[in-house]
């Protein structure tokens, strides 16, 4: 029998699924039905029980109530290894790669798991191949610690491809693609919905699914809203579908602004001076990168993936060392004095991947404030949880109670959390590292308000590192572009052409 279907073929419903976490109903009698030749869009805001579908279908989450059928069949997933059986196949928003190994290691791994076996040269060939589908070149000898988040996000997309899934499960891997490597991997996509195979995009970017999906599902408080066919598309709408009938004039982070309390508001400035430093490999991957930043200036820090910006948030936070060059925050040299001294200097991080860098998936969100503050400031339990409790409402974090683990939180919440804890304890300096990657538009156009507002009225300097243009023309009084690990050009936002940064960032 061959492995995919003709067009309209119904290859996997799922009934009445509900799923719940302590405190929290993440899905409440959620059904679906997934056609060959197909890319399903589901959209929700943070928290609308999104990826917890996706997890339950790839095997990692089982349901309370509800079931699957695959072709007809009901059958039980009980792990990610029965839904390869299956051919289904799960693309986390979290890479889920070996640091320490090569990228033909990973690819050659998973095959092997699921019962593929195959020489590594072989092996190394078809990533090769892969890779220049899709339109993201990437060493296939490199180690995974080398590479960025997105590059990362396409090595499992490669993993993918290659065990020739019939249901593909996409959790937002879309979202810091260059726009040239955006469309090549829509066009894969599509691709693959030629053959007969089935994709499920999960995503909150509206713009997203509208454009490439055939049909859309809106999720809402783990809840199915309507699923809608394309000629039914209207981006209005389906935000109205997402966010209820006032979406627009919401602001989420509104009530947390006024609550800030910067109780230091001495000069705040970060410089860094000709520095350089190394990939794990020893090679150069900053070079001779000079910056300035003023207190209460934003400068924002663009370039396409793999240009130096993880590395660069990296240096100023304390956790990659300066192999030459100074980095001076307040007129305090903090170069190679690690991040404990740079934390205590006032410099706050929200980054990309916060269960990589900022929290412990494993602590409560009390537990992670606390990390958050210690040396600092002591706080008595009571305090902090109340404080947690505070935060947990004024951010909209989806978690029954400052006891709630992190690492049950969804994506965005988890992210929701990270920001919240930096805005409210950050005192001279903020370093933000991609931080939309799991956020929905919504929160995102208020956190980058929150942002200008902050930095204006606390005098706080800020970083603002991303691979998308449009979000650091949106929050930056300053612009400098990387390229290649060298600061290629700064520019005041008034005084730069977006065509000038496009140029300079691929050069």
């Amino acid at each position: 029998m061959s492995m995919f279907f003709p067009p309209g073929r119904l290859i996997l419903r799922v009934v009445g699924l509900t799923k719940r976490f302590p405190g929290v109903l993440a899905l409440d009698r959620v059904s679906l039905e997934l056609y060959s030749s197909e890319i399903h869009s589901i959209l929700g805001e943070n928290g609308s029980g999104k990826s917890t579908l996706a997890k339950i279908i790839a095997g990692i989450y089982t349901p309370d109530e509800g079931y699957i059928e695959i072709l007809g069949k009901s059958v039980k997933l009980l792990n990610p290894i029965d839904a390869v059986s299956y051919g289904i196949y799960y693309i986390p928003q979290t890479p889920n790669l070996i640091e320490r190994l090569t990228v033909v290691e990973n690819v050659l791994m998973v095959m092997r798991s699921y019962g593929v076996f195959a020489r590594t040269s072989s092996i190394r060939d078809l990533v090769v191949e892969e890779f220049r589908r899709i339109g993201s070149p990437v060493d296939p000898e490199a180690r995974v610690s080398e590479l960025s988040y997105t590059q990362r996000q396409v090595v499992e997309l490669v993993r993918a491809s290659l065990l020739r899934v019939r249901v593909l499960l996409v959790d937002e891997v879309t979202t810091y693609l260059p726009t040239s490597i955006r469309e090549r991997f829509y066009g894969y996509l599509r691709k693959m919905k030629s053959e007969g195979r089935t994709v499920l995009l999960i995503t909150h970017k509206v713009s997203e699914a509208v454009d490439v999906a055939d049909r859309v599902t809106v999720l809402r408080s783990g809840r199915v809203v309507r699923t809608l066919e394309r000629a039914e598309f209207d981006v209005d709408y389906v935000r109205r579908l997402m966010f209820g009938e006032d979406y627009s004039a919401s602001e989420l982070l509104k009530n947390a602004l006024s609550s800030i309390s910067i109780t230091e508001n001495r000069r705040a400035v970060v410089k860094l001076d000709r520095v350089w430093t190394a990939s794990e490999n020893g090679g150069p991957v900053l070079k001779d990168v000079e910056l300035s930043v003023k207190p209460g200036e934003v400068l924002g820090i663009v370039g396409i993936s793999g240009s130096g910006q993880r590395e660069l948030a990296e240096v100023l936070v304390g956790l990659r060392p300066v192999k030459s060059g100074r980095y001076y925050v307040d007129g305090l040299d903090v170069t190679n004095r690690g991040p404990e001294v740079i934390r205590a200097a006032g410099v706050g991080f929200i980054s990309e991947a916060p269960l990589y860098y900022n929290l412990s998936g494993d602590l409560s969100l009390v537990e992670n404030l606390a990390l958050a503050i210690r040396g600092r400031l002591f706080l008595p339990l009571k305090l902090l949880t109340s404080k947690t409790r505070e935060l947990i409402e004024k951010y909209g974090i989806a978690a029954a109670s400052p006891k709630t683990p992190v690492k049950v939180l969804s994506g965005g919440n988890v992210m929701r959390f990270a920001i919240a804890r930096e805005l409210e304890f950050a005192k001279k300096v903020l370093v933000v590292l991609n931080p939309s990657r799991s956020l929905d538009e919504r929160f995102v156009s208020s956190f980058t308000s929150a942002i200008r507002k902050l930095s204006q009225s606390s005098n706080l300097s800020v970083i603002y590192i991303s691979e998308s243009l449009d979000e650091v023309l949106r929050v930056s009084d300053s612009i400098a572009v990387i390229s290649g690990g060298r600061i290629v050009g700064t520019f005041t936002r008034e005084s730069v052409e977006r065509e000038v940064l496009e140029k300079l960032m691929v050069m």
